[in-house]
């Protein structure tokens, strides 16, 4: 009886060392490490119907077209962890147009003009020099249009669920999720990303050709595979646009479409089942080898 026993363990233990010597022999896929983030950039009311909208920007483009693709992929894309981030100015932000009079004294060559809305200022304080994009006020902080859609899938905090807050210097702008527009300041979203060790990250949201851009741009810089959905994406103006979306392919920035998100996610769930089968069968392995050697 003992000698069919230990018969057994031995076909036991050569199936499976054929199969974990075709899963090594196969390479088992890098991928298995990888941990995905969906990046939701600044998909506020004021972006949307506020006093931003960019619907009556030069673009055209309806920021709330933007809302069911990003929900659809949040109900359909296993990502590990979902960033949220929020444009979130006090009264007397650098990028308010309204705001350029209380600030004469730091204007370049001290010339008040009479500016427009999307006019580039270079204001030489308080902080540092900076070169600024006149807005109207936006998204002012505690302000109902500086809340996130309520149409937008959006939980309270927690391991997967992060939410960041930009813009909140009255003397620096922010587009990007990471960093200030000098790379003064980080934000605390790098630091939340390396906790939940997150290596790949999609970008989606508003507006494509700053907030959405310059995140994304950071990204890649701060080595993240990073990805931008074009079609969960709106802009602002055709030709910064354009210049965005190339200066991102420089940085390596893929430009995806929201139908290629899955894809690119579930291929790693699979990378991560075969891992974890390929170690499982090790392990089983080596057990019945104590085993066998214990006979």
């Amino acid at each position: 009886m003992k000698f069919l026993q230990t018969i057994r363990l031995w076909i036991l233990l050569i199936i499976i060392q054929i199969y974990t010597i075709q899963s090594n022999t196969q390479k088992v896929d890098d991928s298995s490490n990888n941990v995905y983030a969906l990046l939701v950039i600044d998909v506020q009311y004021c972006f949307i119907n506020g006093s931003l909208a960019l619907k009556n920007s030069p673009a055209n483009q309806d920021g709330a077209e933007v809302v069911p693709i990003i929900n659809e992929l949040i109900k359909t894309v296993p990502f590990d962890v979902i960033a949220y981030s929020l444009d979130w100015h006090p009264k007397n932000h650098i990028s308010f147009i309204n705001n350029t009079i209380y600030r004469n004294q730091y204007i370049l060559n001290g010339q008040y003009q009479d500016y427009k809305i999307g006019d580039t200022i270079t204001y030489t304080g308080p902080e540092s020099r900076t070169d600024q994009v006149l807005w109207a006020a936006h998204c002012v902080q505690n302000t109902d249009e500086a809340e996130l859609s309520d149409d937008l899938i959006h939980y309270p905090a927690s391991d997967k669920y992060v939410y960041v807050v930009k813009g909140t210097d009255p003397d620096i702008d922010s587009y990007s999720a990471f960093y200030d527009n000098n790379k003064l300041h980080m934000t605390p979203l790098n630091d939340e990303l390396k906790k939940r060790n997150v290596t790949h990250v999609f970008v989606a949201g508003l507006a494509l050709d700053f907030c959405v851009g310059s995140t994304a741009v950071d990204a890649a810089d701060l080595k993240y595979k990073t990805y931008v959905i074009k079609d969960a994406s709106r802009g602002v103006n055709d030709e910064t646009i354009k210049t965005k979306l190339i200066e991102m392919k420089q940085h390596g920035v893929k430009i995806i479409e929201s139908d290629d998100v899955e894809n690119i996610v579930k291929h790693n769930q699979h990378s991560k089942r075969k891992f974890i089968n390929f170690q499982r069968r090790k392990q089983i392995y080596n057990l019945l080898q104590r085993i066998l050697e214990n006979e």
